[in-house]
């Protein structure tokens, strides 16, 4: 078999398949009040969620699906999934992320533009989520939650919301080991965005956050290891 010798090397996206994963164990190990807060939106469904204890590394990762057994219970337990939300039977009344590959545009031979997209989903009757803006409280509060007097003003929030602001702040412009840069901007052939989001006959509402990356992988041929 032969291949192009115009393109003496080209790009194999070899480290394509690896870009959901990575961006989990980003999130288990991060120890920025970000991160920590995305665990809490995941594992506590009442409205004191943001107050509640940090969950551990055992818990964070009890809660990422990692299995494929197809009985009606396989995902019950499970917040975090590498792949898009289409299970029309789900009605789980939790909180969810689901981080997937979709766009893969080629800018070169080289290298190719890829879209990595994070859905953030959230059961209606969940929807609501005291605010941590006390400073007196909460050593991580958002100074704007406050009035210039320190009256809280930003007492409830919306899950959805959060969730976005969290997951924005804690991943925009992360480096990926093997791959490029998660960027929520537009690039030369995409463009990361944020856009909200029906399912499940409005059960379940919230939104896709779409972090636009760079991949390559080049080698003369697929002979050629990782």
């Amino acid at each position: 078999m032969e291949y192009s010798t115009q393109y003496k090397a080209a790009n194999r996206l070899s480290n394509l398949d690896g870009l959901e994963a990575k961006i989990i164990t980003h999130l288990i190990d991060s120890k920025t009040h970000y991160a920590e807060d995305i665990w809490r939106l995941l594992n506590y469904m009442d409205e004191n969620a943001l107050s509640q204890p940090a969950l551990t590394r055992a818990q964070k990762q009890a809660l990422v699906f990692t299995g494929n057994n197809g009985t009606p219970d396989a995902t019950k337990n499970a917040r975090v999934f590498l792949a898009p939300f289409i299970d029309d039977a789900w009605q789980e009344q939790g909180s969810s992320l689901y981080i997937y590959v979709s766009d893969v545009v080629p800018i070169n031979n080289l290298e190719a533009e890829v879209i990595v997209n994070i859905e953030t989903i959230v059961h209606s009757q969940t929807s609501l989520v005291k605010g941590n803006g006390d400073p007196l409280l909460n050593p991580n509060a958002n100074p704007n939650d406050s009035d210039l007097e320190g009256n809280l003003v930003v007492a409830l929030k919306n899950r959805a919301t959060t969730l976005v602001k969290d997951v924005v702040a804690e991943l925009n412009g992360i480096y990926l080991d093997g791959g490029s840069f998660l960027f929520l901007e537009p690039r030369k052939q995409l463009k990361g965005e944020v856009k909200g989001l029906l399912w499940n006959s409005k059960s379940f509402y919230g939104h896709r956050i779409s972090f636009v990356t760079t991949v390559s992988g080049v080698s003369g041929s697929p002979s050629v290891g990782y």
